[in-house]
């Protein structure tokens, strides 16, 4: 075997290498995706910036700083910057040289936090990254002098607006109870179901044919994130009205709005092949608020289907939208 073709022979070992790694590493294969969203549980991942605040100052007057909180959308839903509000806790501002606690809470973010998304090829676009800065109305913490070391513990809170998108499909057939063992599809089965990513999901997805020409279905709204969430059957208050609107923490308060979400149906109830729509729980036909219990909720609806018809399969939406209120803890020692 002469040089030449040794040669030749690792060239193109390299590059098949190259191309292997290419393709791991995520490249886009040119594909388009066949699922409507790239999905998860996460909405607003948050932490503190290293040394905003620091982990430790002096109380000599001669150490300012800022609390900065980061803030990155992980979800697929978009938040307007002031749909999140954020609060600091855990100090007296007096302490640290500011006028008072109107300087440590309803603090908005740099900017708007665009949702995570794929691009036209198919590859995952992160979501925005902002931060919110303290105190609110600009300048710097400042400790005061303390009678020796004394440790405090920070506690950010964001109280946030979200929505979680959930398709699947419904089958309807010419005859919903005698099904021809070719038909399109099978009236009486659990459904594939597709979430957007947001801390709350719809699973469980099931129809089932109740009558020649009437079908029902079921799903669980379900809380897979460890946050907190809410959401006002009333006034529908979110966080541009201010963080104890959206996300209360008075006890009574919280206790009417925890765990609420709001479940509306869309497409079926404009789509003249279903006819009288209801779903038990929901206040207005396709839309109302639901409580969670255990983290859980079903919804059951039973349509009925217009007697004219062709075998078919329809895409049914479902769209979450809440509260959500989420915190993160680090310490801070003066000396």
């Amino acid at each position: 075997m002469n040089k030449k073709t040794i040669l030749t022979g690792i060239l193109l070992c390299v590059l098949l290498a190259v191309s292997s790694c290419g393709q791991r590493s995520g490249a886009s294969t040119g594909s388009a995706p066949t699922t409507p969203f790239i999905g998860g549980t996460q909405g607003v991942m948050m932490e503190f910036e290293k040394d905003s605040p620091p982990p430790e100052v002096t109380d000599d007057a001669s150490f300012s700083f800022n609390i900065l909180v980061k803030l990155k959308n992980e979800g697929e839903a978009k938040i307007d910057r002031n749909e999140i509000k954020l609060k600091v806790e855990g100090f007296d501002p007096a302490d640290f040289g500011v006028g008072g606690f109107d300087e440590l809470r309803d603090v908005i973010p740099d900017s708007d936090l665009d949702s995570k998304k794929r691009d036209a090829e198919g590859n995952i676009v992160e979501g925005t990254t902002t931060f919110a800065t303290f105190p609110r109305g600009g300048g710097y913490f400042e400790p005061t002098k303390f009678t020796g070391n004394t440790q405090f513990q920070i506690r950010a809170k964001a109280c946030y607006l979200y929505e979680t998108d959930s398709n699947t499909k419904l089958c309807g057939l010419r005859d919903m109870i005698n099904v021809r063992d070719n038909a399109l599809c099978r009236p009486t089965e659990g459904k594939t179901v597709y979430d957007s990513s947001g801390p709350v999901q719809v699973q469980g997805f099931r129809q089932s044919g109740v009558g020649k020409d009437k079908l029902s279905f079921s799903f669980d709204v379900v809380l897979s994130n460890s946050v907190d969430i809410f959401w006002n059957r009333q006034g529908q208050s979110t966080p541009a009205q201010g963080f104890d609107a959206a996300c209360p923490e008075d006890p009574r308060s919280r206790r009417e709005v925890e765990n609420n979400v709001q479940v509306e149906i869309t497409e079926v109830p404009t789509d003249p092949v279903f006819a009288n729509l209801k779903c038990g729980g929901l206040d207005n036909i396709n839309i109302g608020t639901v409580k969670l219990v255990n983290g859980k909720r079903t919804i059951t609806c039973t349509v009925d289907l217009v007697p004219d018809r062709n075998d078919f399969e329809k895409v049914v939406g479902i769209k979450l939208r809440y509260n959500v209120l989420d915190s993160k803890d680090t310490t801070i020692l003066v000396k």
